[in-house]
């Protein structure tokens, strides 16, 4: 071997060893603390788990970790609670109750994903449960607070109702799972005070009777079935209810049905002119299409609030009778871009193409009503000479250009409600309210509002009675 060989593999020899030096050098070697986005990880209410099910899992939350050094950093985390923890991270897309070497660059953040399934705690009200999530670089550990309310439940796996069943359990909530069916000849009973929560795309169907039974100071709530509060306000978490035609007799009071697709939805004529649906002090609010929808339905509201829809707060179709008194229809959500009035209704069904495929009698009574929204026009109809299409709507604030002059003259349109505070969706009346005092008697004095307040001799239009 010659002198340049020599030198050579002297000179790889170097610089491996100068390489292999560096990289010994690359990672940050001394004790230091990572800076997480939050101090505590909130799940606000998260359902215990269903026996023998993988369900619920709770929402995802998302934090950060960062690294404040001028060199990469390698980090251990680690669940104090071990592999007994409630909750499941996510650490860069390592799983795991311990991760080891997690890398984080200098003056870089990562994302932490954390998720919660809480065992069942035998309590009556949420249980607070806790553990923390443990970083450490070189031995300097940070501690992330993991939080959450456990809430038992009684879960129904596709219940299907063949016999009269009452709900009234006001300490833990019904959770639906998939598909609820009342059987023809059957009735529910929700009783006041009841919390039900449905998982996604589950309808509630009635081809018996439904009641509902809520009173002002227990209102029965219905809703999907994440119960912390952004969840509670975003559509299309469940399918709706829906009376199949041939139920009767169905009555909701004082009940909040909330993040359906469709609220509720009716689909039958009235026997011997009772209603299908009687609706008295409730909301319908925060759907991905429709509040309430009647298919040749036959609905009877007072009090009531219909409210946030992606399409329409309320729309008749194909006929149908209808009452409203003292109710408020509202479209501010912006859970679409619709470009159609909120309110409709149609004695007609028409085919893609426009063709008239289908016609019933349509007979709707508005009065001491508002319907109103962000656009010029709330008012959307269709109708045939072939069907009746008998329309009083009297002594209402209706935000409208009145097309064809089918409202007359006996509202008052396009005059500001003043709703309190609609990017809240809060649609009580402001004390300069143009719906303030005008309300008149239809069939029979209403006396209270959709809270139980009390009306006074000059009841204001809509749900909502302002107090002084």
């Amino acid at each position: 071997m010659n002198i340049k060989q020599i030198l050579g593999i002297f000179s790889i020899v170097l610089l491996l060893s100068i390489i292999s030096s560096c990289a010994k050098e690359r990672f940050y070697s001394k004790p230091t603390e990572l800076s997480f986005g939050a101090d505590t990880v909130w799940f606000d209410t998260v359902f215990t788990r269903d026996p023998n099910s993988s369900y619920p899992i709770s929402v995802t939350r998302i934090t950060t970790i960062r690294n404040n050094e001028k060199l990469p950093v390698k980090a251990n985390f680690e669940l104090r609670g071990g592999s007994n923890s409630p909750f499941r991270i996510n650490v860069n897309g390592f799983a795991g109750t311990q991760l080891n070497d997690i890398e984080i660059l200098p003056g870089d953040s990562i994302f932490v994903f954390i998720q919660c399934k809480l065992t069942a705690n035998n309590q009556t009200l949420p249980m607070l449960v806790l553990d923390s999530l443990i970083a450490t670089v070189n031995g300097a550990s940070s501690k992330l607070m993991l939080a959450a309310y456990g809430w038992d439940a009684h879960y129904l796996r596709r219940p299907i109702l063949t016999s009269n069943t009452v709900w009234d359990d006001i300490t833990k909530p019904y959770v639906i799972l998939d598909t609820l069916y009342v059987a023809e000849g059957s009735t529910l009973s929700i009783k006041a005070g009841a919390q039900i929560f449905a998982s996604a795309y589950t309808p509630m169907y009635v081809a018996g009777t439904l009641l509902i039974e809520g009173t002002a100071n227990q209102r029965v709530k219905i809703r999907g079935d994440k119960p912390t509060y952004i969840p509670s306000i975003l559509p299309n978490q469940w399918t709706g209810i829906h009376f199949l035609k041939g139920s009767k007799n169905n009555k909701i009071q004082f009940a909040d049905i909330t993040n359906a697709s469709v609220g509720v939805r009716v689909d039958s004529f009235a026997i011997s002119g009772v209603p299908v649906v009687t609706l008295e002090n409730t909301k319908i609010q925060y759907c991905g299409q429709i509040c309430l929808l009647g298919i040749t339905g036959a609905i009877e509201a007072t009090n009531c609030l219909f409210a946030d829809a992606g399409s329409y707060t309320f729309l008749g179709f194909l006929g149908g009778n209808y009452s409203f008194n003292h109710c408020t229809f509202a479209e501010y959500s912006g859970f679409t871009g619709r470009q159609n009035g909120s309110f409709g209704f149609t004695n007609t069904q028409r085919d893609g193409l426009g063709n008239l495929i289908g016609f019933q009698n349509l007979n709707i009574s508005v009065y001491n009503s508002i319907v109103y929204g962000y656009n010029r026009e709330e008012i959307q109809f269709d109708q045939t000479s072939k069907a009746d299409f008998v329309l009083n709507i009297n002594n209402n604030i209706i935000r409208s250009q009145n097309p064809q002059s089918i409202l007359g003259n006996a509202n008052f349109l396009n005059q500001n409600p003043k709703f309190l505070n609609t990017s809240q969706s809060d649609y009580s009346l402001d004390t300069l309210s143009a719906a303030n005092g005008k309300g008149i008697v239809f069939k029979a004095p209403v006396l209270i509002d959709i809270l139980g307040n009390n009306r006074d001799a000059n009841p204001d239009l809509g749900c909502f009675e302002r107090k002084p």
